[in-house]
């Protein structure tokens, strides 16, 4: 039998092996570069097309399209076929801000043209119709520089990583392809879980044979398998296209970790640990054997040790995974987070089950809680004092405490039994694991945030740039070399700055250390005059301006040609002084470069895209303040925190770090600055985030355990009314609570929204009117002037002329190829056309998603001057941490009342549900042969109308087995006649006829007449034998049963039996015993006589004279009862005889009354015992008798 189940599971196992190889095919050539290639070049013939019929059209409609544009081409979101209309070179109509009109006015003159914008590259047509020229555009190909994201063939999803570059030859796009091909993230998810399906299912054979197989260590046999079976998986998957997805071919750990594995090899390894834990627990089962005090010792030293082995490896792992692990933000995790929240719930699940059952076998019911304790916590104290000195434990009072009640829990569940107890010390466990667990990781988070604090602090404080001024100082030798320079120097001939510039530009700077910085050059000498941009704009020497900037701010002297200035206004500032000195002249030239990072203020607030393409690493701001103190007095600050004017007034300005009840503090001491960065405490809800998470994988992991450990099936609540009752109530609550947090989430969400639009509405309202009111006061295209706006609102400005085209903007960079200088078509619409007094619309920069609002700009007549646009970058930062907040802290609400539910439910249906249970159990006791109970019951409620029809049942079964049983016994009776009658009517013929043929022989005279008489006599004795042989079976048969119990051996009475009936040469009779012990029994011993002696006397008679007859007798302890075994080698007992075997009358010999074995079912069922019996014709028959010790 189980070689057919080994059967069926290994070809269950070679079809799952069978659909992944051939699914990795499948996926592999549909990803080859034959395939992408074709399907790029469909996508490309299917674009081009489409231009070809809207270029026609536009010719076939053009009039119709230049009276109604809006008709034709509608505004469209998206920037799929962006179209633009110039006549006479000005723009009168777009759908789409996809592109820069201008730069397409400008650049694009053939027929057919690639054109490249940003990062985006577009397939453009162009059609000239006298002074109407037509421009529609498709965007091919997004580049990404940044390995968050990857690059995309934006008319078709194409996996893996590429380059592609475009060109058109003989009127047709054409393209190169540098492809290497990917699996996608969601078909290795799924390739993924049916590989983890064969590697468990491998593991679940390789155990079952094992478990079958009668080879000794069957452990170490697993534990070589298991092994052997993961080193297969690892080998085989990396042979196959999976190994190219993320999950299995990417580290799973940050760069400067010493190890690397992927996520889906450090899956596998967990379910390898996992196995082999749950296997090598069911070998635990022989109980130590030794003195108490050393029991407590060896339990508490493998407590305390794990549980440190497991908190330095779990801490260690997840600080170095580059995975985001922070449950406080939904937003900011991804599957990969919850993959490794699963490998790491199975990695500490699995450790404190093998502790849990090692305890079991090391820890004495004997030993008191008290010493227990103080055992943990003296062997806690020496291993944290000696480990401490080599690594950094972690080990906190949490741990401590969850390791003593983890230790406590393990010692009353051996001190006490009952399942109720069982699952209770079970909720418990997962509880202790899920608090330790999430302990460690609000640890991590804190160090996380500490060191990121830190690092921010830095990057305030220090503007030095290491890898710039090493690149700088050698660049700075080879422009001393420059053969231009070195000629411009001779001649006195320089170009413009501007032009300088682009020379170093594209020779020099265009390396990775300096292309983040702007750069500006200006050439002296001594007679160059500047003019300074101020209120006053006034001249200045230009040698004399750049020695006032070094003297009037702290500098650092980093060679002799360069220079850092601590300048306020910017994050770093160097100075690149080269002195250029004529041949032929006295005067002395200077090249002054400059090299500077933007105000790290001015980076607040944009996408994410574009802090990252400016090297800029930005933490999440959302919660963040901070300040910079010169010398002790504020030069500026972020944020919420209402920071002092001067430092001195700072009351934690002596703490490098601090906690208080509201806020964390770090204060950081750079030369004369003092940086100070601010963040919120997490809230407990936020603390406890994980929780629910980890609770969830942890029971389920639990559950498995629990499952292959004891055996335990949940299909025993289909078949329980108390279980069905419970787990609907339970999922009607479940349902009710998702039900109630969904409709909850839209509407906070929906409410969020509004309270948001509605502040950025009154925000900008105040924004617009101050510039409205200054609007006379200042140029609009001034940048410098609206950037004040910024600062004092900390928000973007973006002005637009009344043609929708850009003029002025706090954030140049963001138009600089990420995003058109046309205006959003739609807005433009609302507030010029139709004029309405605001716009406000969602808008997306590579794929970064913003709101962004458009107002009107008016002068003191009312009349539209341009239209302003404010975009707030932030505020679904904000709106997702509010909504992330509040579905984290409603699942923990619900986890909490899904609990006191479920605890209230098992209690209220149990009172419910113990009326029924009362009724089971009388309905289980009911005898026809004695008298039964009735329930009492008080309540009136249908539950007691349920008992009273009980009760009357009972009543009128009383009445009608009194009945049958009445003439159950006349029907016995009148058959046990007839059956003695005729066993008394057999000898008697017999009988008869000797005495009639001894009456003629004497009749006769005849001779032999002696002979006769003795032979007659002698076989009339013979029947008279049997006759009183029938009336004691008959008398035994109808005595029931009478019990004396007493103590006797058991063992002892079985061998006086076989002692008894030992007496045949052919038959041997054997005792076999499973362990040497006395067999000690409350029984009686008189009646369990008469049952052995019944059994051994069938046996022998089944055996009759056959040769080699033999009779076992094995006897074996269970506990609270002797398990006896009567085994013959007879002539067994046919399928029609077995139904019947117990039967009164029945019998499968010639002659007897067939009472013995009935007498012996009786006998056991009065004393609480049960037989049964297995039995094959020809072969034998096994008696199976359990008897209960008292």
């Amino acid at each position: 039998m189980k070689n057919n189940q080994n059967i069926k599971q290994l070809f269950s196992l070679f079809t799952l092996l069978l659909t992944f190889i051939v699914a990795n095919i499948i996926i592999k050539s549909n990803n080859s570069e034959e395939r992408v290639i074709k399907r790029i070049t469909v996508s490309l013939d299917t674009i081009q097309n489409r231009h070809d019929k809207i270029l026609y059209n536009f010719h076939e409609n053009i009039e119709k399209i230049l009276s109604d544009p809006e008709h034709y081409y509608p505004t469209k979101d998206n920037d799929d076929n962006a179209i633009y209309i110039y006549v006479n070179d000005s723009l009168i109509y777009w759908n789409s801000d996809a592109n820069d009109p201008y730069s397409l006015l400008n650049e694009v003159k053939l027929h057919q043209n690639i054109f490249y914008q940003g990062n985006y590259t577009y397939y453009v047509s162009h059609a000239n119709i006298d002074s109407i020229k037509f421009f529609t555009s498709t965007p091919l190909y997004h580049k990404n520089q940044f390995s968050i994201n990857k690059n995309k063939f934006l008319p078709e999803k194409i996996n893996g990583n590429y380059t592609i570059d475009f060109d058109i030859k003989d009127n047709k796009i054409t393209f190169n392809i540098d492809y290497n091909a990917k699996m996608s993230s969601l078909i290795s998810y799924i390739m993924g879980i049916l590989l983890i399906a064969i590697y468990a299912k491998s593991l679940k054979l390789s155990f079952q044979i094992i478990q079958s197989s009668k080879t000794n260590n069957k452990y170490l046999w697993f534990l070589c398998c298991s092994i052997i079976i993961y080193i297969s998986i690892l080998l085989f998957q990396n042979s196959l296209f999976i190994s190219t997805s993320d999950i299995f071919g990417s580290s799973c750990l940050i760069d400067n970790s010493k190890y690397s594995f992927s996520l889906g090899a450090l899956a596998e390894f967990s379910i390898l640990i996992f196995s082999n834990v749950l296997v090598f627990s069911t070998y635990l089962k022989k109980e130590l054997k030794s003195k108490t005090t050393l029991r407590i010792i060896l339990s508490s030293s493998i407590t305390v040790s794990m549980l440190l082995f497991y908190t330095y490896m779990i801490f260690e792992l997840i600080s170095n995974v580059n995975i985001p692990f922070s449950f406080q933000q939904i937003y900011n995790t991804t599957v990969d987070s919850y993959i490794f929240l699963i490998i790491i719930s199975t990695l500490s699940c699995s450790l404190v089950i093998l502790v849990q059952n090692i305890l079991r076998i090391i820890i004495s019911k004997e030993q008191p809680y008290i010493w227990s304790i103080v055992s943990i916590l003296i062997i806690g104290a020496i291993f944290e004092i000696i480990l401490s000195q080599f690594i950094d434990l972690h080990f906190s009072i949490l741990t401590n405490i969850t390791t003593i009640l983890f230790y406590i829990i393990v010692l009353w569940q051996k001190k006490s039994d009952g399942r109720s107890k069982v699952i209770i010390k079970d909720i418990f466990v997962i509880t202790l694991m899920t608090i330790q667990l999430t302990y460690i990781l609000y640890l991590i988070n804190e160090t996380k945030e500490r060191d990121e604090m830190e690092w921010f602090a830095n990057i305030i404080g220090d503007e030095s740039d290491n890898s710039f001024e090493e690149a700088l100082i050698d660049i700075t030798e080879n422009l001393k070399k420059d053969k231009n320079l070195i000629e411009w120097e001779r001649d006195n001939s320089f170009p413009s700055d501007d032009s300088i510039l682009n020379y170093l530009n594209i020779k020099y700077f265009n390396i990775d250390e300096i292309s983040n910085y702007n750069r500006v050059v200006t050439i002296c000498d001594k007679n160059t005059i500047l003019i300074v941009n101020d209120v006053n704009n006034y001249e200045i020497n230009c040698n004399s301006l750049f020695d006032a900037i070094v003297e009037n701010n702290d500098t650092k002297k980093i060679s002799e040609e360069l220079t850092l200035v601590d300048d306020p206004t910017t994050d770093s500032y160097y100075i690149l002084k080269l002195r250029l000195s004529p041949t032929y002249s006295d005067n002395v030239n200077y090249c002054y470069i400059e090299f500077y990072k933007e105000y790290i203020l001015n980076h607040i607030g944009i996408p994410e895209i574009i802090t990252s393409h400016e090297n800029l690493l930005m933490p999440k701001l959302v919660n963040y303040s901070f300040c910079c103190y010169r010398d002790t007095i504020l030069q500026y600050k972020y944020g919420f925190y209402n920071y002092p004017n001067e430092l001195n007034n700072f009351r934690y300005r002596k703490e490098e770090y601090v906690k208080t009840h509201v806020f964390k503090h770090l204060t950081k001491k750079i030369d004369n600055k003092t940086i100070v960065v601010t963040i919120e405490k997490p809230r407990f809800i936020d603390i406890i985030a994980p929780f629910s998470y980890v609770f969830i994988i942890l029971s389920l992991m639990y559950y498995l355990y629990v499952k292959f450990e004891r055996k335990v099936s949940v299909n025993h609540i289909r078949d329980s009314f108390h279980g069905k009752m419970q787990l609907t109530i339970i999922m009607t609550l479940g349902f009710s609570f998702l039900v109630a947090g969904f409709t909850s989430f839209i509407f906070i969400k929906n409410s969020l929204n509004k309270k948001t639009r509605e502040f950025n509405y009154e925000k900008n309202k105040t924004i617009v009117k101050n510039i409205e009111s200054d609007l006379n006061n200042f140029d609009i295209e001034d940048r410098e002037y609206l950037k004040k706006y910024k600062e004092n609102h900390f928000t973007d400005i973006n002005i637009y002329d009344l043609d929708g085209y850009l003029i002025n903007t706090t954030q140049p960079k963001l138009f600089d190829g990420y995003k058109s200088k046309i205006i959003n078509r739609r807005a433009f619409e609302i507030i010029k056309n139709r004029n309405r007094f605001f716009y406000i619309s969602d808008e997306n920069i590579d794929g970064t998603s913003y709101q962004s609002s458009y107002y009107p700009l008016k002068d003191k007549n009312g009349n539209t001057q341009a239209i302003i646009n404010i975009p707030y970058f932030d505020n679904k930062a904000t709106s997702r941490s509010s909504v992330s907040n509040f579905i984290i802290t409603y699942i923990n609400i619900i986890l909490v009342l899904m609990g006191i539910s479920a605890m209230v439910v098992i209690l209220v249906t149990r009172k419910t549900i113990k009326p029924l249970e009362i009724i089971q159990d009388k309905m289980q006791k009911i005898n026809l042969g004695e008298k039964n109970e009735i329930i009492e019951w008080k309540s009136k409620d249908e539950i007691g109308e349920l008992i009273n029809s009980y009760n009357k049942l009972i009543k009128e079964l009383e009445i009608s087995a009194n009945n049958l049983m009445r003439s159950e016994r006349e029907t016995a009776w009148r058959e046990m006649a007839r059956q003695v009658a005729h066993e008394i009517k057999n000898p008697l013929t017999p009988m008869k006829l000797n005495i009639q043929f001894l009456q003629m022989a004497w009749d006769e005279k005849n001779p032999d007449i002696d002979k006769k008489l003795r032979d007659t006599t002698k076989s009339i004795l013979e029947q008279i034998e049997i006759l009183s042989n029938i009336a004691s079976a008959f008398s035994d048969y109808a005595k029931l049963p009478k019990k004396n119990i007493e103590e006797f051996n058991l063992r002892e009475l079985i061998l006086n039996v076989i002692n008894l009936y030992n007496n045949n040469e052919n038959i041997k009779i054997e005792l076999i015993e499973e362990s040497v012990q006395d067999y000690n029994i409350n029984s009686d011993k008189n009646n369990l006589n008469i049952v052995f002696g019944n059994i051994l006397k069938n046996a022998i008679q089944a055996i009759g004279k056959n040769e080699d007859g033999l009779i076992r007798i094995n006897i074996k302890d269970l506990t609270d009862r002797f398990l006896i075994k009567i085994s013959d080698n007879g002539c067994g007992i046919g399928e029609e005889e077995k139904k019947k075997i117990f039967m009164p009358n029945f019998t499968t010999k010639s002659s007897g009354m067939g009472v013995g074995l009935s007498i012996v079912y009786d006998i056991l069922e009065t004393l609480g015992g049960n037989i049964s019996f297995e039995s094959e014709k020809g072969k034998g028959t096994t008696f199976i008798i359990e008897i209960k010790k008292r």
